[in-house]
C-alpha cells in the first residue's frame, strides 16, 4: 500500500491517506479537462500567430514564437501521458488489492462456516441428526439452493436427507450408477455444470427442476466409502473448482461426525442389549 500513495502522490493525490478508485477517476478527469483547455488554448493561439496583422508585432510571425508554443505543447502533453500511465499503474494496483480482499473476506467467510459446521456436527451424535446438521450446513456454506445427502447401505446408495426435493427421500441406486454412484464408485468429486452426459454416467436419471450446476463429493473414512454428499446450486449461479474445493473439505469432516454418529449408535445398542441380559438374569 505504500507503493500505491507514493504513486498516488506523484499523480498529484495528495488529499487522502489511502488512494481510492474514485478518486483516481477523478483525478483522470480533471486531467482531460486540463489537456483540452490546454489544446484548445494552443489552436488559438497558432491561429492567432498565423492571422496577425503585419505591424509592430511582426516579429510573432516569425517560426521562434510557434515553436516554443510547440514544444510547450508536446511538454505539456509529456506531462499528461505520464500522469496517465501512473494512474493507470495505481489503478491495477488498486484493482488487485480488492480482488485479493474479496477473496481473503469470502475464505475467511468459508472458514468461519467450516468451524461452525464442525462444531454442530461434534455435537451431534445421533445419525440422523448429524445427517440433517451435514446437510444444512453444505447448503449454507455454499448459498445452494438443495442437495441430498445419501449412505451406503451394501451395494447400493440411500438418500438418507434430502432438500429442494422431498420425494427423492429413501430412494436408492446401485453404487455405479448416475452422478453420486460414480462418485462413490470412484471416490473422485465432481463437478457438473449444465446436462450430466449419460454416456459418462451410465443409469444416470433425469434431474427435476433441471439443475444448472452441482457437485457431488464422496464422505470416505479411515478409506472406507460411507455415502456421497451431493449440493445444487441456486438459479443463474454456477460453481466453480473453488466450491468444490470447499466442499471436499468439508466432506472430511462431515464423514468423521457420520463415523461418530455410527460408533455412538453402536455402543448405544450394545449398552440396551447388555441392560436387557442383566434384566433377565435379575428377574431369574
Amino acid at each position: 500500500m505504500e507503493r500505491a500513495r507514493r504513486e498516488a502522490r506523484v499523480a498529484g493525490l495528495r488529499d487522502f491517506r489511502t488512494p481510492s478508485l474514485e478518486s483516481i477517476e477523478r483525478r483522470r478527469m480533471q486531467l482531460l479537462a486540463l489537456n483540452a483547455v490546454v489544446l484548445l488554448t494552443v489552436v488559438a493561439g497558432v491561429f492567432a500567430l498565423s492571422t496577425w496583422p503585419v505591424g509592430s508585432v511582426e516579429a510573432l510571425r516569425s517560426p521562434v514564437p510557434r515553436f516554443g508554443l510547440l514544444l510547450a505543447t508536446a511538454g505539456f502533453c509529456w506531462y499528461v501521458f505520464d500522469q496517465e500511465r501512473r494512474l493507470g499503474r495505481l489503478t491495477r494496483m488498486l484493482a488487485d488489492e480488492r480482488v485479493l480482499t474479496a477473496a481473503l473476506t469470502n475464505r475467511l467467510h468459508e472458514v468461519t462456516l467450516l468451524h461452525e459446521a464442525g462444531k454442530a456436527l461434534n455435537a451431534q451424535l445421533d445419525l440422523d441428526g448429524a445427517v440433517d446438521t451435514i446437510l444444512d450446513s453444505a447448503t449454507e456454506l455454499l448459498d445452494a439452493n438443495g442437495g441430498s445427502l445419501m449412505l451406503v447401505d451394501g451395494n447400493e446408495l440411500v438418500a438418507a436427507a434430502v432438500r429442494g426435493r422431498q420425494d427423492a427421500l429413501g430412494v436408492r441406486i446401485a453404487l455405479g450408477a448416475g452422478i453420486a454412484g460414480h462418485v462413490a464408485l470412484r471416490r473422485e468429486p465432481i463437478l457438473i455444470d449444465g446436462h450430466a452426459d449419460p454416456d459418462e454416467f451410465p443409469g444416470l436419471a433425469d434431474r427435476e427442476p433441471y439443475v444448472e450446476s452441482a457437485m457431488s463429493v464422496p464422505l470416505v473414512h479411515h478409506d472406507a466409502i460411507l455415502g456421497v454428499l451431493n449440493v445444487n446450486a441456486a438459479l443463474g449461479r454456477g460453481f466453480t473448482e473453488y466450491d468444490l474445493r470447499a466442499l471436499s473439505v468439508f466432506a472430511e469432516q462431515a464423514a468423521s461426525a457420520i463415523a461418530n454418529a455410527r460408533l455412538f449408535e453402536e455402543e448405544r445398542g450394545r449398552v440396551a442389549e447388555l441392560l436387557v441380559l442383566r434384566g433377565g438374569e435379575a428377574a431369574s
